[in-house]
């Protein structure tokens, strides 16, 4: 890999951008053109050939039915979703459910994947930089939102393989961009990435320290950008035009298509203009075939009033940040806006009114985040630099005593727990700005199985245990020599009665959870749990006997996953006047305009988080999260599973990403299915399944038989995944495509 260049990628929902780094710098690859922005375009000719780009984007207004943009918004999404039936309404060009749940593309009688469809944007972003480099590229770090799911991310790194490229990392975009701005200072601070692209938009908190970036939160909305302000444009000229010739454009695709492409043009160009004026001719047709134009009048100030209650949308977004981080907007020490929608001066000012500043405007938002993952390529681009980016883990186990972890932030996490003996548990570090508090206490051997709606006895960790606790930027100086992180429990915790399960407040001097019994389930193939959340709506059912078949043991987690993020009550969201509401701001930089270049140096070391829960199915439809959003990546939890039935030989779980204690409001990923279970009475066999998710943010499941020690052939069948198998027939298609 050391002799072949790796590239970074930012593929966009408007637009894609390819970075290349090296000893001189970093700098943003184009084609003979020299154009850097790419739109992540596909059109189908009639002629058979392909089109990608700016050519794509030129047939959008001839043939919209057959030219597909914006995938990026869909990909990884289930057919069902709500997402996908809006897009249906608005795009011309046909979605259709295929396999396994997902989304599939009709274009000149053919289907195609997202991932195709993505792919064959990477492979033009790949012959660019071929192009400009001279010499052939396979590998790229791949950047993507940071609120992406599983199946998202997944979905992205098929389209890599299908383009014949090897991502070798999947990289969040805003920490992207953190590593273009800061990357080789050596202040500290913290910093807001308010990241608003095309179709996603994120905000991501971090702590930049020297060549050290760790994510302290994130929270985003992928469908949510500029695409949505086109679309309220689109649809004002429509009714504009209505009532002028009583014809209604959005019968029409590719009328639409033609409005959509002139309001996009129309608000870019209100960035730098008070007004524009815009006329579409022959936009329809009337009686005896006369053309119908549309003489269109659009000022800043009414583009503003349309986009108002979206960019207010982001806020909402910025609050769920704020609080899973514990800090308030006027606590950060700079904001900086990614992605060509933050241009838009009403977005740039309502910006500063929340954080109480002025946004960094010095770095094209177009281009930092390709920046960034070029910075992140050179850094993987040889052996021994990859090297310097990773921590080794190693699990120590502990002996005679179970540590359970819980946070110790204004407000806690009540979990059931219930130990199993002879099990190691290893908990994580207590690190990170939102983790400072956090506090271990461990307990004596385990007790009993508890006793249904006994109380549990909580107690308050002692105020010295939160004296010095070492944030993760801080233990960085030792983590390069010394990888192996142990932890070691606290005091034992006494006092507590025989029976209880155990949960930690902070905050209260009485705390209960209440234990769940073990009874028989109706459908001995399903492995289900119960978890009771106090901070929902929700009944805790204390009197109902719960259908456990799955042991709800201490969580076993690797030594850098994350405490959980703290909830805290909902407020709202405040907006801190400047002293001048008018200051004007300034232009932020365009692709044509000179590039701040930061200068390539030691590699970065990233710490990620990963931005959704990951869960399980439980009883009556619940869900148990299993792996907290904010936590920690890579992390790693495992929880203890037994069969439900004699001579069990397979079990099947569901599992999904999102916040909701029920399953249904969550994102479903799919089936972890356990086979080859040695047989034996049902409730005998107990099996450890590890969650683990990797420095890409994507999942990996392993499951261990505990008194064999055998490790259990698994599969995690995602929805819309495309078969492995399947890979490598849709890259031979794509060659053929390509090539034709």
């Amino acid at each position: 890999m050391s002799s072949r260049p790796v590239i970074g990628i930012d593929l966009g929902t408007t637009n894609s951008v390819a970075g290349f780094a090296d000893e001189s710098g970093v700098r943003i690859l184009a084609g003979q053109d020299e154009v850097q922005l790419i739109p992540s375009i596909v059109s189908f000719h009639p002629s058979g050939e392909v089109l990608v780009g700016t050519r794509a984007k030129d047939r959008r207004l001839l043939d919209a039915e057959n030219t597909v943009y914006s995938i990026k918004r869909l990909i990884g999404r289930p057919y069902t979703s709500y997402e996908v039936q809006q897009a249906m309404q608005r795009f011309a060009f046909e979605l259709l459910e295929g396999p396994s749940s997902g989304v599939m593309v009709t274009a000149r009688g053919e289907t195609y994947t997202l991932s195709e469809i993505s792919a064959f944007v990477l492979g033009h972003v790949r012959k660019i930089a071929e192009e400009a480099l001279g010499r052939p590229v396979e590998h790229a770090v791949v950047t993507v939102p940071a609120n992406f799911n599983e199946l998202q991310r997944s979905a992205t790194k098929a389209a890599g393989r299908v383009a014949g490229l090897d991502v070798l990392r999947i990289l969040n975009e805003p920490t992207a961009a953190a590593l273009a701005y800061g990357y080789g200072r050596s202040s500290s601070e913290r910093v807001a990435i308010y990241d608003l692209g095309g179709g996603t938009f994120d905000l991501t908190i971090l702590q930049l320290a020297g060549d050290v970036f760790e994510v302290l939160a994130t929270a985003g909305d992928t469908f949510l950008g500029g695409d949505d302000v086109d679309t309220l444009v689109a649809d004002d000229m429509a009714s504009k035009f209505l009532e002028r010739h009583r014809y209604d454009v959005h019968q029409d695709r590719q009328a639409y298509e033609r409005l959509r492409a002139a309001a996009e043009w129309a608000k870019c160009q209100l960035s730098k203009k008070g007004e524009v004026k815009l006329c579409i001719e022959e936009l329809a047709y009337g009686e005896g075939g006369a053309g119908l134009d549309l003489e269109y009048r659009l000022s800043r100030q009414r583009l503003e009033q349309v986009c108002q209650p979206l960019v207010a949308r982001s806020f909402d977004v910025c609050e769920d940040a704020m609080k899973a981080a514990g800090l308030r907007p006027t606590q950060l020490d700079n904001v900086i806006l990614v992605g060509g929608s933050t241009r838009i001066p009403l977005l740039q000012r309502m910006v500063a009114e929340y954080f109480g500043r002025k946004p960094q405007v010095t770095i094209d938002p177009d281009l930092v985040v390709a920046q960034g993952a070029a910075l992140q390529a050179r850094a993987l681009a040889t052996p021994a630099r990859a090297a310097l980016g990773k921590v080794s883990l190693k699990k120590v186990p502990q002996t005679g005593a179970h540590p359970v972890v819980r946070p110790g932030f204004d407000e806690s996490f009540d979990e059931e727990v219930t130990s199993i003996a002879d099990r190691p548990i290893i908990p994580p570090p207590v690190s990170g700005a939102a983790r400072r508090k956090a506090t271990m206490i461990g307990h004596g051997p385990p007790p009993p199985p508890p006793t249904v709606g006994r109380p549990a006895v909580a107690r308050k960790p002692d105020a010295s245990a939160l004296e010095d606790t070492p944030t993760r930027t801080e233990e960085l100086a030792g983590v390069l020599e010394q990888p192996t992180v142990t932890a070691t429990a606290a005091e034992p915790l006494d006092d507590v009665p025989t029976g209880s399960s155990v949960a930690i407040d902070p905050l209260e001097d009485a705390h209960t959870s209440t234990g769940m019994g073990p009874e028989s389930l109706e459908d001995g193939g399903t492995v289900t749990a119960v978890d009771v959340d106090p901070f929902e709506d929700e009944p805790t059912r204390a009197g109902e006997a719960s259908g456990l078949m799955m042991e709800l043991g201490e969580d076993a987690f690797s030594p850098r996953s994350g405490a959980p993020a703290p909830r805290r009550a909902p407020g709202p969201p405040t907006f801190p006047k400047q002293a001048d509401d008018t200051a004007e701001f300034e232009e932020i930089p365009t692709a044509s305009g000179d590039l701040p270049t930061p200068q390539a140096g030691a590699p970065p070391l990233l710490l990620d988080v990963t931005p959704l829960s990951l869960g399980v199915e439980t009883v009556d439809g619940y869900c148990e999260h299993i792996i907290r959003r904010n936590s920690a990546i890579p992390a790693e939890q495992t929880k203890m599973f037994t069969t439900a039935r004699d001579n069990q030989s397979a079990v099947s779980v569901r599992i999904c990403q999102g916040e909701a204690r029920q399953i249904s409001r969550n994102q479903e990923l799919g089936k972890v299915v356990l086979e080859g279970i040695r047989p034996a009475a049902r409730g005998k066999v107990q099996i450890s399944v590890t969650f683990v998710i990797d420095a890409d943010g994507t999942l990996q499941v392993r499951a261990k038989d505990i008194e064999t020690g055998k490790e259990q052939q698994i599969s995690v069948k995602l929805i819309g995944e495309v078969p492995e198998g399947d890979l490598e027939a849709l890259r031979q298609r794509h060659e053929a495509k390509v090539g034709s």
